[in-house]
């Protein structure tokens, strides 16, 4: 076989294996949304979303929680397209439906990604690199769930896209289609013109002026200004916002690294490293945005990988061991994703790719069932743990605090202290008489789990009505002064 024979049979081959992998990674992107597991806020997603196709309008004021309902509490809700579109989804096949359409954006936003890397690097190895980097860190480090970040992923990377082929207008269309899908983070859609569009700032100032193009215009901007009031409170008692523990999630550390070698080696501008740098610093500030680091910073940074090898092994006379050196580096990397990727598809498989059911052990299925049909029970003044309300709010059950924490804070309603209120009580034991009396709490639904499940049956002026293996319901049948 002569020289250009091989090349040939090489080429082809390098053709098969890219086919290879890009076929398995869009399998793996599509299943493991399909079989995603994080349904909690999704619950009322599903929820918004059919009170305003049903009431033919946007909420200004609470709409599920008797407290503030009774206090007509103002409320933003910034995701109410993407409620809209949960519900309609819901609609088809329950979450059978859901499961599909999460499949289906998972692909998109795994082909996304690797598009904004192409763009970036021009090398089809490292965009596919990149893509199996945000398809392993989704299904193991963040996991697929039915929030509207989901959706945001894709509109920041098909901004990034646009903006890389300098169709602001196109972009700007999508920025405010972004907003009302999840219009808490426009500042990170902001930024993103700001790197693109500063030397165009006509665009960047209109930028700016779409996002008030939302059901509750400048009120928006205010939105997330208020929310960094609060962030201590969050951090404290929201799992989610508390500070990365970034030892514990080996994919991100991979990317820390990357970056790392990228900033020293890879003779990176300024720009792309101030940018890239924001972005992981607001990974590390907080768990929900890791996401970032597969979404921005590995697309951003992907055209100086190549300079990165150059420069690290620069040292080195031979060509061949530079080449080897490289290739093994490459292709580790590469083996590291796959296979991980591998034997979590091979996992599902095994499992015959489950759906997710909302269990009892999980969700209080039976609980909600008997308060439905004790209508004094759902007419009252009912509290359930913070992250048990987005399923009672599915069922019908009006709830007092939930998992959307800001209408309870005075950053958004002023003189309002229900949810510190409420995570002192779940925390601070000798503060819980105190609240149940301050609002006036008649029935309480736990989990068994719970800590504060074992502190209840020690009061003697709470008594058990109802109980399953899983959770019970506590009627309050006096106040205690404490």
């Amino acid at each position: 076989m002569t020289y250009k024979e091989t090349e040939d049979v090489n080429k082809k081959l390098y053709i098969i294996i890219y086919n290879l992998i890009m076929i398995f990674s869009i399998l793996c992107a599509f299943t493991f949304g399909l079989c995603f597991k994080t349904t909690n806020d999704g619950l009322w997603h599903i929820k918004v979303g059919e009170y305003i196709i049903k009431n033919r309008s946007i909420p200004y004021n609470d709409i599920f929680s008797w407290y503030g309902i009774s206090l007509k509490l103002k409320w933003i809700s910034h995701e109410w397209l993407f409620g809209i579109i949960v519900y309609l989804i819901y609609s088809i096949k329950k979450f059978s439906s859901i499961g599909v359409f999460l499949g289906i954006i998972n692909v998109i936003n795994s082909i996304l990604v690797y598009y904004f890397a192409k763009i970036r690097c021009n090398n089809k190895w490292i965009s596919l690199f990149c893509m199996n980097f945000y398809i392993a860190i989704i299904c193991f480090e963040i996991g697929v769930s039915l929030r509207p970040s989901i959706l945001s992923v894709s509109v920041i990377l098909i901004l990034c896209v646009l903006l890389e082929k300098k169709k602001y207008l196109l972009a700007l269309i999508i920025l405010v289609v972004g907003v009302n899908l999840h219009g808490g983070i426009y500042p990170v859609y902001l930024v993103i013109f700001a790197y693109y569009s500063l030397n165009r700032y006509k665009y960047f100032i209109m930028a700016i002026l779409s996002v008030l193009i939302n059901p509750y215009t400048y009120n928006l901007y205010f939105y997330t200004i208020n929310s960094m009031k609060e962030l201590s409170l969050e951090r404290k008692f929201i799992q989610e916002w508390s500070f990365t523990q970034i030892y514990s999630l080996k994919l991100a550390l991979l990317i820390l690294l990357i970056s790392t070698f990228t900033y020293a080696f890879g003779k990176i501008k300024l720009k792309d490293m101030m940018f890239s740098g924001a972005f992981i610093l607001l990974s590390l500030g907080s768990y929900r945005h890791i996401i970032f680091l597969p979404v921005i910073v590995m697309p951003l940074m992907s055209p100086y990988f190549s300079t990165v090898t150059k420069n690290l092994f620069q040292e080195i006379k031979y060509n061949k061991i530079k080449r080897y050196l490289t290739y093994c580096i490459t292709i580790g990397l590469f083996q590291i994703l796959i296979f991980a990727n591998l034997l979590f598809f091979i996992d599902l498989s095994c499992k015959r790719f489950p759906m997710i059911y909302l269990d009892n052990s999980k969700y209080p299925v039976y609980a909600c069932e008997y308060i439905n049909k004790h209508t004094y029970i759902k007419s009252s003044h009912l509290l359930s743990n913070y992250n048990d309300s987005p399923y009672l709010i599915f069922k019908g059950v009006p709830t007092f605090v939930d998992s959307r924490a800001d209408l309870f804070m005075p950053s958004y309603n002023k003189g309002i202290n229900a949810f510190s209120d409420y995570a002192n009580a779940y925390t601070n034991f000798g503060q819980t008489q105190k609240f149940i009396k301050k609002y006036k709490i008649n029935y309480i639904l736990t989990n068994k789990l719970d800590q504060v499940y074992y502190v209840f049956k020690d009061y003697k002026n709470l008594s058990i009505i109802y109980k399953d293996k899983n959770y019970c319901i506590f009627k309050v049948n006096y106040y205690i002064k404490k």
